[in-house]
């Protein structure tokens, strides 16, 4: 593994078969049947479809015959984790019914502080960060133009996002930086004539 450049983790099989469970094989089977609900809308429905949309059901482009092999070597634990999902789902769809806005503003915020603990670049602990939209019209060079401006200006960039505006030939792009550069940085960005939506 270390020839390899990889880098080892070991854990127990029963543990492993729980982790692969909720951090890959449940998000792909979420996101696979969140992409068949577009099976049953308009056209018109899909058109309008943002990054939100992009971001959850990428990962539903995948091998399907392949993720069946995958999914069947883990059973009992993907289970498990899915069982847990439909409970929540079914709470967050009784709070919705119902008018629970403290259930499902819970439920909400236990998601903010559980993505909070994904990693963040090199697989370090993310540190918190502040995103910098910056409107770029959709033109060959802008992108490199922009991220030379960033490098120029001496700062780090930890993410990039970039969301097109739907009916404009522009794109706004998320540079997600440390929090304590993301005024420095809209500061340089905007003296350097780049309109940032901050």
């Amino acid at each position: 593994v270390l020839s390899a450049r990889a880098l080892p983790v070991v854990m127990p099989a029963s543990e492993h078969d729980r982790a692969v469970a909720v951090v890959s094989h449940t998000p792909q089977i979420l996101s696979s049947l969140l992409a068949a609900r577009l099976l049953d809308s308009s056209d018109t429905v899909v058109s309008i479809a943002g990054q939100g949309l992009r971001d959850m059901t990428r990962i539903a482009a995948s091998d399907a015959d392949l993720w069946v092999e995958i999914l069947s070597a883990n059973a009992s634990p993907v289970a498990g984790v899915l069982g847990e999902v439909a409970a929540d789902l079914l709470s967050a769809l009784g709070s919705i019914d119902q008018g629970g806005q403290d259930v499902l503003a819970r439920a909400l915020r236990r998601g903010n502080d559980g993505r909070d603990r994904v990693p963040g670049k090199h697989g370090a602990r993310s540190a918190p960060t502040a995103v910098v939209p910056v409107a770029v019209p959709d033109q060959p060079g802008e992108l490199g133009r922009l991220f030379a401006s960033v490098a120029d200006s001496g700062f780090s960039v930890e993410d990039v996002r970039i969301e097109h505006v739907l009916g404009r030939p522009t794109g706004v792009v998320e540079i997600t930086v440390g929090e304590a550069v993301a005024r420095p940085l809209v500061e340089a960005l905007r003296t350097g004539g780049w309109d940032v939506r901050a």
